[in-house]
């Protein structure tokens, strides 16, 4: 047991350690809702036989055809995004391929598929991705988007509404 005094002085000392993290974990035990860390801090001096637990809010989640443990803050920021290149990639692809067909540069998604070496059905699921919501675009390149928010889920499960309040419910914005 450490006296209540000398905790100041141990946070100090963990706060100059350098070494690994993982280091000090003894044991996580996963829970539905928590995930409890089991921190040793033996190494330091005064420590001796310390062990912390610290737990973290849960819960778990879809996220396509897998299930995603997600940690629950309370508030989202910059250490919680989950940046998904290939949702990126799906939004900037459907904006360029609509741009084509209202430009007239391409005259169907039919074309627009034989150029890019892709199938007319992919490329139709992906134009209404051009027209997500201006707020939801930022959160998804941002990383912030609802964690079961995918490609997979926005063309071949989602029936995307164009409403934008709409879109915000539907994806799990509101």
């Amino acid at each position: 047991m450490i006296h209540e005094t000398q905790v100041f002085e141990l946070l100090e000392r963990v706060g100059r350690w350098k070494g690994k993290p993982l280091d000090l974990v003894k044991r996580v035990d996963l829970g539905v809702e928590e995930m409890g860390l089991h921190l040793d801090l033996s190494m330091f001096p005064g420590a001796e036989g310390i062990v912390v637990r610290h737990v973290i809010p849960t819960c778990i989640r879809r996220r396509g055809v897998e299930m995603r443990l997600v940690l629950q803050s309370g508030e989202t920021g910059a250490s919680d995004a989950r940046i998904d290149p290939s949702l990126i990639k799906a939004i900037v692809r459907a904006r360029q391929w609509f741009e084509q067909v209202a430009s007239g540069k391409a005259q169907s998604f039919a074309e627009i598929a034989r150029a890019e070496g892709i199938g007319r059905r992919y490329v139709a699921n992906l134009i209404p991705l051009a027209f997500l919501a201006p707020d939801i675009v930022a959160s998804i390149l941002s990383g912030t988007q609802p964690v079961e928010l995918t490609t997979q889920e926005l063309t071949k499960r989602v029936d995307l509404p164009l409403d934008w309040a709409d879109q915000r419910v539907r994806l799990g914005f509101d």
